[in-house]
């Protein structure tokens, strides 16, 4: 790390270099903090520079332009251990920048990405509470790899990242292939002894250059307005919680209450609405916990460890290759599938080079699912991030491209929405994949976890209340977003988000021995519809053959300006037609007749040899 010679306009910025991986990361802040507002305004970007591998951008204009998805993805990364602590009642516009200014291809810059905006904030005035670092580990030969190569990930079956502080996990990223709950418990240990050591240089280059942190325009606490919202308002919350009715019962009765104690204390408290409210979430997230924690019952009337009921349809869309409806309680996803030939695999741009993806995940978050109006159009980050989670959880599951050779993709429109709808995603998307034939290993299922705290300033303890299936009220009002996915014996993917301090790694174990219970219960109810592969493949899939000519009759096939191969295309009705380098060809068509002419066709066209 090094500071003080770059940037020095910022509120901080570090310089990270790795071998020859060079990173450069700011913290910037408003003067003024905003006013009328009841979150903290942190906004996250990250750059790849093509430049940094010596090239320039395949755009128009040949300028980095608008974030990547993978580099949307780094940003989340960033923003998900760094946001919650930063301190309560900071209101402060704030900004974290980083830019890959030089790579040596060898590794992942996530870990670096995070450790590096983390150490720029720690430096600066804005009041993060501990310094936050990051590191990447893999599981080769059953032994841990930290901060692996991209050589070595080829044989990993483990992609973690893990941040936080010296104390405790903030926050998990990672994709496996069906390992079993104690590798990923021991895999996230392995890392946070990394995480430690960072985190102790990142303190001591705070003592030695680190601004005077800003808790000034922190608004103290308002002395007396929480005893008079608890005294006011406990017996109405309680009551609120023992409707158990539908989301739209309980959120109409929510927004009266609280309605109701800005109008009735405001007179006694004046111009401190924005306080009462705080006040009135946080009575509604302890007693949320008390009633979790005395009760053993949830504001839905569940146990702590139930899903919500379960419906499932299958082949719903007779035209689509396949097709689920999957329905957990009030969160709905329609899921497609979708098979194509090589043309049909997703092409991304990226400074390790272009990237052809066989499979991937679209997912849809339209504002009707909640009942709302919004902007509609390019996904949001949020949907992003939701889309790759649930790509990542079915991936291990999907078989070689030498067993099939159909590129796939996955679409998950949201219908309804209260929790989980990225795990909804995978579960449709699982049914969804056997109802068009593709022959995946094994069924996945995916559950999102809660953790309730009386406190949610501290660390997780032993009085963590564990819930499954979460609510989206639960989400919104708990400390933890944890999503699993994976089979009956293991786990394909995972993330976990954190609102308090951290998360002890015995918490976390819990928490996963809860969450494979959960799983294994939705694999029961996705079985009793589908339990296998549709034997054959829907009519309307392309049909498909591959062979191979020699490398020097290429360009016979290919022909002047691509003459000849449109040739091939239209004259045998083919879907597409595709020629790699090594000489094999892949051509598709809805016809099997038509496509054995065109392997004919091109075997003849060649047989004198010659490149044409």
């Amino acid at each position: 790390f090094e500071t003080g010679k770059i940037g020095r306009q910022a509120a901080g910025s570090v310089r990270l270099t790795r071998g020859d991986t060079v990173l450069y990361a700011t913290a910037a802040r408003d003067k003024d903090p905003k006013e009328h507002i009841d979150f903290c305004p942190l906004s996250v970007e990250h750059q790849e520079r093509f430049s940094s591998v010596g090239l320039t951008s395949g755009a128009f204009n040949k300028r980095d332009g608008r974030p990547a998805e993978h580099e949307i993805l780094t940003c989340r990364l960033i923003d998900r251990p760094l946001r919650p602590l930063i301190a309560d009642g900071w209101r402060h516009e704030t900004q974290l920048l980083s830019w890959v200014l030089s790579y040596d291809g060898l590794r992942s810059c996530d870990p670096l990405a995070i450790t590096a905006s983390a150490a720029s904030l720690w430096i600066s005035d804005v009041p993060l509470l501990k310094p936050v670092a990051a590191a990447q580990v893999g599981y080769i030969d059953e032994q841990f790899v930290l901060n692996p190569t991209i050589e070595q990930m080829e044989s990993s079956s483990l992609n973690l990242v893990v941040a936080g502080t010296k104390d405790a996990v903030l926050m998990i990223e990672g994709a496996a292939d069906f390992l079993p709950e104690k590798v990923m418990m021991d895999a996230v240990t392995f890392g946070h002894e990394a995480i430690k050591i960072l985190c102790e240089g990142i303190e001591e280059l705070g003592n030695v250059v680190g601004k005077v942190k800003n808790y000034s325009t922190l608004p103290p606490p308002i002395e007396g307005l929480q005893e008079r919202v608890d005294e006011l308002m406990t017996e109405k919350v309680d009551a609120m919680y023992r409707m158990t009715g539908d989301k739209a019962a309980q959120s109409a009765e929510m927004s009266m209450l609280s309605k109701y104690v800005v109008e009735t204390l405001e007179p006694e408290f004046p111009e401190k609405a924005l306080a009462i409210k705080s006040c009135y979430k946080d009575l509604l997230c302890r007693r949320m916990f008390e009633m979790a924690k005395t009760t053993g019952t949830r504001c839905d009337g569940r146990a702590l460890n139930e899903v919500r009921r379960i419906d499932i349809e299958a082949g719903l869309l007779p035209r689509v290759h396949g097709s689920a409806l999957f329905t957990r309680g009030e969160t709905q996803a329609i899921a497609t599938a979708t098979l194509g030939d090589s043309g049909m695999k997703q092409k991304l741009d990226k400074i390790t080079g272009m990237e052809a993806k066989r499979f991937y995940l679209q997912y849809t978050f339209p504002p009707s699912c909640v009942g709302e109006t919004g902007r509609v159009g390019a996904p949001g980050r949020r949907e992003v991030g939701h889309g790759n989670l649930a790509e990542r959880s079915l991936l291990p599951t999907l078989p070689s491209e030498e067993e099939f050779p159909y590129s796939i993709r996955v679409e998950s429109l949201i219908t309804e929405s209260h929790g989980s709808s990225s795990m909804a995603s995978v579960c449709g998307g699982s049914l969804a994949l056997m109802d068009a034939g593709v022959p995946i290993k094994k069924p996945v299922a995916g559950i999102a976890m809660g953790m309730l705290l009386g406190d949610k300033g501290g660390v997780s303890d032993e009085n963590a209340v564990i819930v499954s299936d979460i609510l989206g009220t639960e989400d919104a009002l708990g400390t933890m977003d944890f999503k699993v996915a994976g089979d009956r014996d293991g786990i394909t993917a995972f993330q976990l988000d954190i609102k308090c301090e951290g998360l002890t790694l015995e918490t976390m174990a819990k928490a996963l021995e809860q969450a494979r219970q959960g799983r294994l219960h939705i694999l029961d109810e996705m079985e009793k519809v589908l339990d296998n592969p549709r034997s054959d493949l829907p009519p309307t899939v392309p049909k498909m053959r591959i062979f191979s000519i020699n490398e020097d009759s290429i360009g016979k096939v290919i022909g002047p300006g691509g003459k000849q191969i449109r040739a091939v295309i239209e004259d045998f009705e083919l879907t597409n037609m595709d020629v790699q380098e090594d000489g094999t060809i892949q051509i598709s068509g809805m016809s099997s007749e038509k496509l054995k002419a065109a392997e004919e066709f091109v075997n003849n066209l060649v047989a004198g040899g010659g490149g044409g």
